[in-house]
Order: structure tokens, then C-alpha cells, then sequence
């Protein structure tokens, strides 16, 4: 099934505070955001998007100077806000409007918790309601404006659906005596605040294949990684639309001297020569120039050694997780993360005895766990 969703376009404080006064009425209320983080280096909330179930308000922050009212909906602890997958759009609206959403539920987190095989939105509709959902318009750039009546449908469906989502699946978590989990992981997502990262010119070596190249080659690759920031920031596009990571590798392996000996690399077009080749012979001789004794070198890993008594309890813990997350139809993943288990497996039982001291432990997963830990961290 699909149908036109009804929705109310809002682009003035007048149109805000309306739409506010009946939201308020309602128990709940779906919440979701479109950002431009595919076509702008510095992003931002382009589309806000309620309902409580009925009509859709569509609410254009980049034309309503005042989203006031809107920060006081969002904090009415009267009112659940339903989200899918929340944890972008809170940090978006924390960060860009100082809004908090909460009580929250996620939908994302209910199904995941409850063991569903499908938890993306459009898979938990279909199944639940028939309801085919059209995902054409994901990677638009949502701050142009006019946005098309497609755009508007799409926005106005992703959220038209969930308040009736969250109510089927809040009765699922009851049932399976798993609500306090999915409050606990909802608290957290609530919880989260937005970490301004500045630039490290050493994530380079994040790129796939960076630890393949001689140091030399690091250097370049690094030299080239500064000057795609840079271009990105002066353009305000996301790097990746001023040139690739797999070029980038590509030409600090070849270390073209001149503008020519760019070609055949794929990724790096004509159009790419012309806009970045001068930058990129620059950094290329940056990179070169780099002395031996500074060249970069791998970071080393994090990780703790483990120890014979530690590697024994990691391979009983995830015996463990296996078997329950079988007995409790849900993704081993979801019921212990794999970092969770191994930070257990080097503690040992007695870093059990609160949920914050092992990360991602969570008190639901404490209290899973503390029946078997004599026999599990021996």
C-alpha cells in the first residue's frame, strides 16, 4: 500500500506556533530531520518533521528565525517523542537548536531489542502495515530551495507511521519483559551531546590502504589528505566530493610531478586536474620533502594484550552470548557488543558490580549476565 501522506508546509513563526498548539495535545509524537551533510562541508538541520499521526508538519528552519516553540514541544515530558534511528537527528537538533528530546522512543533500538530481521523504517512498515514507503529522495540536498512536492511526500511519510510503530512495538516490549532495556538504550540516546571534532591531519590513516604505503608514501598521503580539507573547507563540500579516498591513495602511491602524470587514476577526471591538479603536485612535493627521520608512522594499536586467563573468559562469554541471544531471538551484537565482551573477559567479576564501569554494559545487560558470571570470569 501506498498513499499520498497529508502535511501542513510551514515556513513562518505564525505557521510555528499553531502547529505547536495542537502537537501539544497529543501523547506522542513523531520526530525526524533532513541535513545536508552529502553537499556541505559545515552541515546542517534543513528539514524538521512532526506528526502525532495524522497530518504531517513540515517546519523549514532555514526561513523561521524563532524555533522557540518548538524547543518547548520537544522538552514537554508529557508528550514521547518517536523517532527511527534518533541518534543523528537529537545530536542534530542538540547541536544546531539546543533542543532535548525526551521521553524518547526509538523505534530502531524496539526492533533491534525485540529481534526483528528487518529494523530499518521502510522494513518494519511494510511488515507491520503494508505500507511501501519511497526512499527516492535520501541523498537529496534538502537545503535547496523550493523543496518538490516529491520531497515533501517523502519527508512527510517518515514520520506519518510512527506513532502507530511505537505503540505496536512498545506492546511487543512489554510482553517480552524487555521495556526497561529499550527505556535504559533510550535515556542514553537522549543523553548523547554533540563533540565539536577539529581536523587531525593524522586520520589519513584511516583510509583504506594508508598502512600498505612506504613512509613516504604516508607523508604524501597526508600532505594530500590537508589539501582536500582545506579545498572542502573553502568550497563547503564534504571531501569526498572534492576528490575520493581511493584517489587519494592512488596518487600518493604514483606521486605525479606534473599534471599529466595524473591520468588513467580513477576518480581523478579531467575536471578534477583542472580544479586541484596545481594543489596536488603541491602536495605531492610537501610530502617528498618531508626528512627521513619525521616521516609518519602507523599508530599503534589500542588494544590490550590479552592474557591467557582473559582469552579463556572472552571464549566462554561468547558461547554464552551465542546461546542466548538463540534462546532470546535476538543479534548477538545487539545483546553484548564485541568490545563489551572483551572489556568484561580483562576486568573480571568484580567490575560487574556497576553498569558504568564497563562500557557499554548498560544495567539490563548486567543483570543478563550476573546469574552466569562465577561460572562465565572464573
Amino acid at each position: 500500500m501506498s498513499a499520498k501522506v497529508p502535511y501542513v508546509w510551514i515556513e513562518d513563526e505564525g505557521g510555528l506556533s499553531r502547529a505547536v498548539e495542537r502537537l501539544a495535545r497529543a501523547k506522542a509524537i513523531a520526530v525526524d530531520t533532513e541535513a545536508d551533510s552529502f553537499y556541505h562541508y559545515f552541515h546542517k538541520c534543513c528539514l524538521i518533521q512532526i506528526s502525532s499521526g495524522r497530518t504531517s508538519y513540515l517546519i523549514d528552519p532555514l526561513a523561521i528565525g524563532n524555533l522557540d516553540p518548538l524547543g518547548e514541544l520537544f522538552s514537554n515530558t508529557e508528550i514521547v517523542k518517536v523517532l527511527h534511528a534518533a541518534e543523528q537527528d537529537v545530536l542534530y537538533l542538540k547541536r544546531d537548536y539546543n533542543f532535548t528530546l525526551s521521553p524518547l522512543f526509538d523505534t530502531m533500538i524496539a526492533a533491534q531489542l525485540l529481534g526483528r530481521p528487518s529494523v530499518g523504517l521502510a522494513g518494519l512498515l511494510l511488515n507491520h502495515f503494508e505500507v511501501q514507503l519511497d526512499k527516492g529522495c535520501q541523498r537529496d540536498d534538502w537545503s535547496h530551495r523550493p523543496l518538490t512536492d516529491r520531497q515533501k511526500e517523502y519527508a512527510a511519510a517518515d514520520v506519518r507511521y510512527l506513532p502507530r510503530l511505537r505503540e505496536v512495538l512498545e506492546e511487543d516490549l512489554v510482553s517480552h519483559g524487555r521495556l526497561e532495556w529499550a527505556q535504559e538504550e533510550f535515556a542514553l540516546v537522549v543523553s548523547r551531546t554533540w563533540e565539536k571534532r577539529k581536523f587531525d591531519p593524522q586520520e589519513f590513516w584511516g583510509i583504506k590502504g594508508a598502512r600498505d604505503l612506504t613512509s613516504r608514501g604516508a607523508a604524501i598521503l597526508r600532505a594530500l589528505y590537508v589539501m582536500r580539507d582545506t579545498r572542502a573547507r573553502e568550497a563547503d563540500l564534504p571531501p569526498f566530493r572534492i576528490v575520493s579516498d581511493h584517489a587519494l591513495l592512488a596518487l600518493a602511491q604514483r606521486a605525479p610531478k606534473r599534471n599529466s602524470e595524473m591520468e588513467g587514476i580513477k576518480g581523478v577526471t579531467p575536471l578534477v586536474r583542472r580544479r586541484i591538479g596545481a594543489q596536488v603536485i603541491d602536495a605531492v612535493r610537501e610530502g617528498m620533502a618531508v626528512p627521513e627521520p619525521e616521516l609518519p608512522k602507523p599508530p599503534k594499536g589500542r588494544g590490550r594484550r590479552r592474557t591467557a586467563v582473559s582469552s579463556s573468559r572472552l571464549e566462554r562469554l561468547r558461547a554464552w552470548r551465542k546461546a542466548k541471544a538463540a534462546e532470546l531471538k535476538v543479534d548477538p551484537g545487539v545483546l553484548f557488543p564485541q568490545s563489551t565482551l572483551e572489556a568484561i573477559a580483562a576486568a573480571g567479576a568484580r567490575a560487574l558490580g556497576k553498569a558504568d564501569a564497563i562500557p557499554g554494559l548498560r544495567e539490563w545487560r548486567r543483570r543478563l549476565i550476573l546469574p552466569d558470571v562465577e561460572s562465565l570470569l572464573a
